[in-house]
């Protein structure tokens, strides 16, 4: 699960730390392996694996699960597999209107328990209503909860902090430092958008390089390299929402005309679709050429051929997709670059909650 690599002089706890991600890798979310070929597929050394491996059962992360079933000579190893009774995530989503979800997940990726808050107003939820329904949540959890994870609209820092979420009406608030301040627990909060890429990347069909694009009352979109979320220098890599594709557009809150969200989110799209049902296959194939058209640059200079997109089952279908994978296609042409795919995700619903719950177990696996 994105293990960071060596260094040429490392700490012995950073090693241990990498040996442990490298194999719970491997097997997340419910893959089993022996020693042995933990050893084999991570080249740790056989003394390495077996500590970590040992390690990581004391924790609870791993169990036993049956042994190796090979053909051949010899004694069969014990195969491993991740523990998905123990440890537990708890897993806050504040990206839905009129709704905050919130989840218990365990090291398998499987949601245990789920509860959700309806809310009076579109996107007001308030801080007390978030501290309580994790406490309702940790008590669920007896005393292993391995990480909270919180999922924010809007810019998030790598440390925690909201810059700003427009539709919650937060800015530069130190959510991870209250959060971790009121329970004790180690917490991530994370962009919405990047952890759906997450989410999408190691529970469902997602590459090492890809490009996730989430269509709902904006545009969002996460970026993922070599296993590794894109930030940019101001936390605000993905704004795809409010690239211009029409100069002479719509008017946008942010100033400028013809930003792809005034064009083709999911109110707007609803909007033409109720007004001119007569007009569906057109409204639809124009919305996907105006998204490959925005999806060019940025998979031409990233070299990217794998691209998700999560929104509503009426926009996102085979006409949507298919005239946003032959614009990008035919934008980006070359000898060069392997033709790019233009798919629906797979996670549902449930993909931001899920997707919060990596991103804690690749911050906490390692260093528990």
């Amino acid at each position: 699960m994105n293990a960071p690599r060596a260094a040429s002089k490392a700490d012995p706890s950073d090693i241990r730390v990498i040996n442990r991600l490298l194999m719970f890798d491997l097997l997340f979310p419910q893959n089993r392996m022996s020693r042995a070929e933990l050893g084999r597929q991570t080249g740790l050394s056989r003394v390495a694996a077996s500590e970590a491996a040992s390690d990581m059962l004391d924790k609870a992360i791993l169990r036993e699960s049956g042994t190796d079933e090979r053909e051949g000579r010899g004694k069969r190893g014990r195969l491993l597999t991740i523990d998905p009774d123990v440890w537990r995530i708890v897993s806050i989503d504040l990206s839905q209107p009129y709704v905050m979800r919130g989840a218990l997940v365990n090291l398998q990726g499987h949601i245990v328990h789920r509860m959700e808050l309806p809310l009076e107003a579109a996107n007001t939820v308030s801080l007390d209503d978030v501290i309580d329904t994790i406490r309702e949540l940790i008590d669920r959890a007896s005393d292993h909860v391995l990480g909270i994870g919180i999922s924010i609209p809007g810019v998030v820092t790598t440390e925690g902090r909201v810059m700003l979420s427009a539709n919650l009406g937060w800015k530069n608030l130190e959510l991870r430092d209250l959060i971790e301040g009121e329970f004790g627990v180690h917490t991530r909060v994370c962009n919405d958008a990047n952890t759906a890429l997450l989410a999408e990347r190691f529970l469902g069909d997602g590459s090492p390089d890809s490009l996730f694009i989430q269509i709902t009352s904006g545009i969002g979109a996460a970026v993922l390299v070599d296993d590794k979320i894109v930030y940019g220098i101001g936390h605000a890599a993905g704004e795809i929402g409010h690239v211009v594709v029409e100069p002479n557009g719509p008017e946008c809150p942010c100033g400028k005309r013809g930003c792809l969200e005034t064009l083709i989110s999911a109110p707007v799209l609803h909007a033409k679709l109720i007004n001119e049902p007569d007009q569906r296959q057109e409204i639809l194939t124009h919305a996907g050429e105006l998204l490959g058209t925005a999806l060019s640059m940025p998979t031409s200079l990233l070299d990217l051929s794998d691209v998700a997109i999560y929104g509503p089952a009426d926009i996102v279908g085979e006409t949507f997709l298919s005239a946003a994978e032959q614009t990008v296609n035919r934008l980006t042409s070359s000898q060069f670059h392997t033709p790019t795919r233009v798919r629906r995700c797979e996670q549902g619903d449930d993909i931001v909650l899920l997707g919060q719950a990596v991103a804690v177990m690749q911050a906490r696996v390692g260093r528990l």
